[in-house]
């Protein structure tokens, strides 16, 4: 499935910064380490205990915010944690807003973060002008920061890898761009970004999660298995890395492999409590690869699990539905096929990305071969 703004928001942005007045970083260091691991709870008491020890600090409001998000992603989403998403989101904005202290670079970075989070929030919810108008703040607040040497290569990245991302939105765009820093010619943003990333950089973890993403969504899947191979380094035993791995896979054509590691990821979820909330993730890939092979009948078995695994990730739920029409395509039931792409445009899950797609093959199945994952 083609990564949300909502979803790279939370990727972009689990990264060590500092604000003043400081809060304790072995705290913050040691939290943003469970999140990868998906232990949010543990993760939350400790940002709890940051903030409790400076109330006024940025910081650890961004990360009790980042990591609501973090935990909406792996274990899906209902009202109370939407709600809380929105306060804490809010939150982190209201006190961005209040800084005056603009001659520190990282503030400058953690404040555009915090608005960046607002903006994932009000495109998810379709409105558009109001993300415009929380995207144009951050990534002033990044050009600002670039020009603070020691906050420059992640200020620089920030600024392209939104730039990539706002340029390629299907949102009814009537703003004009002129004020994100452009590179010269498509794909530039995405080489700006190789170009600062190095081991110094807070956001390195953070932004080879990102280029993974690009790459494999424009069709570059060594590009993104090099930045996955460098991954596998740093996040061992993440369960985040199993879904990223299984997306390559398929992004480099290798369905066979997809599909034994996305069984075996499937197989986990029965016998690994903290995989369980992964398991309609799984399913869904399960079915994406199986797709692929050209066994049908399959691939609908394992879109139906997710279905009904999804409750709590609509996401996941608009994507099965879209697949089974396909599915229904593939075995010449356009009378299927058509219902289930209608179910598509009403599901609470569906992105613009994917009622556009859903759009496109009601008006004909296209190449039956294509999957989405």
């Amino acid at each position: 499935m083609r990564p949300l703004p909502l979803l790279l928001s939370a990727l972009v942005f689990f990264s060590a910064l500092a604000a003043r007045p400081a809060p304790p970083s072995f705290d913050l260091k040691a939290g943003r380490d469970l999140l990868y691991s998906a232990r949010f709870e543990e993760a939350e008491k400790l940002f709890l205990k940051a903030k409790n020890s400076a109330p006024d600090s940025l910081l650890p409001c961004f990360y009790l915010a980042a990591g609501q998000l973090g935990k909406m992603t792996y274990y899906g989403e209902d009202e109370n944690s939407v709600s809380n998403l929105e306060q804490r989101v809010a939150a982190c904005c209201d006190l961005a807003m209040k800084l005056k202290d603009e001659e520190d670079g990282m503030l400058l970075l953690y404040s555009g973060a915090s608005f960046l989070l607002r903006a994932s929030l009000e495109a998810r919810s379709e409105k558009y002008a109001e993300a415009m108008f929380w995207a144009k703040l951050a990534l002033l607040r990044f050009r600002k920061a670039a020009a603070f040497r020691e906050c420059a290569a992640d200020a620089l990245m920030l600024q392209a890898a939104y730039d990539h991302v706002l340029g390629k939105s299907p949102w009814p765009l009537s703003i004009s761009l002129d004020w994100i820093v452009k590179s010269d010619g498509a794909g530039n943003e995405l080489a700006l970004v190789e170009e600062q990333l190095s081991p110094n950089c807070e956001f390195e973890k953070e932004m080879r999660i990102f280029l993974i993403f690009e790459y494999c969504s424009l069709g570059y899947p060594r590009l993104a298995q090099a930045h996955l191979a460098e991954l596998r380094k740093e996040l061992k035993g993440s369960p985040f890395l199993d879904i990223i791995a299984i997306r390559t896979e398929m992004s480099s054509g290798n369905a066979r492999g997809a599909f034994a590691s996305a069984t075996n990821l499937y197989a986990k979820s029965f016998s690994k409590k903290a995989f369980l909330p992964l398991r309609s993730d799984a399913a869904f890939l399960t079915g994406s690869a199986a797709f692929a092979l050209g066994n049908i009948r399959l691939s609908e078995g394992f879109f139906e699990r997710a279905l009904k695994a999804g409750e709590a990730k609509p996401r996941v739920q608009a994507a099965a539905q879209l697949m089974l029409g396909k599915c229904a395509d593939a075995r010449g039931d356009r009378e299927e096929a058509l219902r289930r792409y209608a179910l598509v445009h009403i599901h609470k899950g569906a992105s613009p990305f994917l009622k556009n797609l859903t759009s496109k093959l009601q008006r004909s199945p296209g190449d039956l071969s294509q999957t989405i994952y």
